[in-house]
């Protein structure tokens, strides 16, 4: 796509790559479409993903296929290697271990993702790392793909392994030809078909490859197109990238259970995420650095076509403020939040775990009816408090705190106001309001809290970690998120909270490949403790003081239908260990036998 920064003459995913707060900082969220799924399905009969290697799929739009299968879209998948270069020759794996590995992996991960939805699964099997030099067969099995796709056909092809190679991630130019066979089919259905494949620029030659064929033979048979980045979030910058590109992207902003199985699919993965048969000297392919680009909350598809459509306004990115001016016609305190022992020792976590005694200047978003509002003022040189429920501020005026500008607006439009007021701040505080917010939303909120923090500044944010239900997000979604763009100065989680403490002058979020953990590693899925509790000696101890020596019990559930139950990064985490048992299964059946044959 036109305006795309020129790719690197040479780069490794092992070496560390464009950190997700570059990419939050730089990244216009808050102007991006958004992506309409009920209109995409009204618009397209099926759909077709190209895959240049399996991870492809589920890394990139992994909650974008969950969506679509959602809306009742049949979707058909064309897997053109196995991904059999992934582990080197130190591992002592074969090629076809390793694909029947990769493949077993890719199935499981598409179950999760598509379910019923899954239709037509083809698997081309040409070499990795080379697909450049089987162009023309590459062009004719993905024409056969889309004629058969737009014949509503649901089979499986299954193409027999070539012998792969090893792949490196140098940069290669890919020149796009059709194979001179195809001729259109206009009116034969195709129309109706939406292609998704690698992005053309993504400087890695198979997905660069696939991306070129897969758009030429979309164009010759009238089927529309679009691209998702991979591994241009590891080497791009987004200081380079063209207003014009950010105008032919479009958000995918999945709901949470789309999100979350997404998660699921991505844990398939043991093979490219964990140590699975390498040396110690050789680190996972996918390391954490790697990995944040796609936990973000959303996903982003190149559309330079117009193919995909959008909705006609992001405003629905948030809970409307009138679901929470309606909860105050009857109580002043709907939430209880002076009289619930939740509320209160919530409160005072948080003001065990701020830093610093002096506050500063304070930004409290969602301050809701001003009861923390009026703790921070005591310890704050002023704050501004917003809300976008004006009963719940016309609660809060009432308190008649000293040095707090109480302000009805909306986020993130707010901090682009106070940015032009030329506002900063030393403390931001975001409690429990993150996950009224869709993903799209909360990452331009994040973009605006960085923007306005003074040097050396902190963002406090708490998040309920209970399920939620009807509205945009979850706590363990949005705390995830807070802790992949910015590096924890402290974090305290129980059954009911996750608070975490941010200073992002510190630098970026600490990664595998930016940064040593400092942390006990954590415990298996099996062996971690119900309660966990990460907190710094000092903390612990202001909050026992402030607790007046309380037993932090588990409280009562905040709103009544949200309910206990299996976390969702918990299952995720069981789902990977319990593939580790399939990969093994794999290497005992091509163990060789006593004879010597295999």
């Amino acid at each position: 796509m036109r305006g795309m920064p020129a790719a690197p003459a040479s780069w490794s995913s092992r070496e560390p790559g464009t950190s997700e707060r570059t990419w939050l900082r730089g990244t216009p969220w808050a102007s991006l479409g958004h992506l309409d799924v009920e209109a995409l399905a009204a618009r397209y009969s099926r759909v077709v993903v190209v895959a240049a290697h399996p991870d492809d799929e589920t890394l990139a739009v992994g909650a974008f296929l969950a969506m679509l299968a959602d809306a009742g879209l049949a979707v058909d998948v064309a897997l053109v290697t196995d991904g059999e270069g992934s582990h080197s020759a130190a591992t002592g794996l074969t090629f076809e271990v390793v694909r029947e590995v990769r493949r077993r992996e890719f199935d499981d991960a598409l179950g999760v993702l598509l379910g019923g939805a899954l239709g037509r699964v083809e698997r081309l099997a040409l070499p990795d790392g080379r697909v450049a030099d089987h162009r023309a067969e590459l062009a004719a099995a993905l024409e056969r793909v889309v004629r058969v796709t737009a014949a509503g056909a649901s089979t499986v092809s299954d193409q027999s392994p070539s012998r792969a190679v090893g792949c490196d991630d140098a940069a290669t130019d890919v020149t796009s030809t059709v194979a001179p066979s195809m001729t259109p089919v206009r009116g034969s259905g195709t129309e109706r078909v939406l292609v998704v494949a690698p992005a053309e620029a993504d400087a890695h030659i198979d997905h660069d490859t696939c991306g070129a064929v897969a758009r030429d033979v979309a164009a010759q048979l009238g089927a529309a197109c679009v691209s998702y980045p991979l591994w241009w979030w590891h080497w791009g910058d987004p200081s380079s990238v063209a207003e014009t590109v950010w105008e032919r992207s479009v958000l995918a902003v999945p709901d949470v259970a789309s999100l979350q199985r997404k998660r699921e699919a991505i844990a398939a993965y043991s093979s490219q995420i964990g140590t699975f048969a390498r040396p110690a000297a050789e680190p996972a392919m996918l390391d954490a650095g790697v990995l944040a680009h796609f936990e973000r909350l959303v996903e982003t598809l190149f559309d330079p076509d117009g193919a995909l459509p959008r909705v006609a306004s992001s405003d629905d990115g948030r809970t409307p403020a009138a679901s929470f001016d309606a909860m105050f016609e009857g109580s002043d305190d709907p939430w209880g939040v002076e009289t619930r022992w939740y509320e209160r020792r919530r409160r005072a976590l948080i003001e065990a775990m701020l830093p610093d005694e002096h506050l500063g200047r304070v930004l409290d978003l969602g301050c809701s009816t001003g009861v923390l509002t009026q703790v921070l003022a005591e310890r704050a040189d002023g704050v501004v408090a917003v809300d976008g429920s004006a009963q719940a501020l016309a609660r809060a005026r009432r308190r008649d705190v000293d040095g707090v500008d109480w302000r009805h607006a909306e986020l993130p439009s707010v901090l682009d106001e106070l940015a032009d007021e030329g506002q900063r701040f030393d403390t931001v505080v975001l409690s429990e309001i993150g996950y009224f917010l869709d993903g799209a939303t909360l990452l331009a909120t994040l973009a605006g809290i960085d923007a306005l923090l003074r040097d050396d500044g902190v963002v406090v944010v708490a998040n309920w970690l209970h399920p939620t239900r009807d509205i945009p997000l979850d706590g363990r979604l949005v705390d995830e998120q807070v802790r992949l763009v910015w590096p924890t100065l402290a974090r305290y989680e129980d059954d009911d909270v996750a608070i975490v403490v941010a200073r992002p002058s510190n630098g970026d979020a600490p990664t595998a490949a930016t940064a040593p953990c400092r942390a006990t590693p954590a415990p298996s899925c099996e062996s971690r403790p119900h309660r966990r509790i990460l907190s710094t000696p000092a903390i612990f101890v202001h909050i026992r003081r402030l607790t007046a020596s309380a037993a932090l019990e588990p409280s009562a559930a905040k709103v009544p239908e949200m309910t206990s139950k299996e976390r969702p990064h918990d299952s995720a985490c069981r789902r990977g260990d319990a593939s580790q048992p399939a990969l093994r299964r794999v290497l005992r059946s091509h163990r060789p036998r006593a004879d010597g044959r295999s």
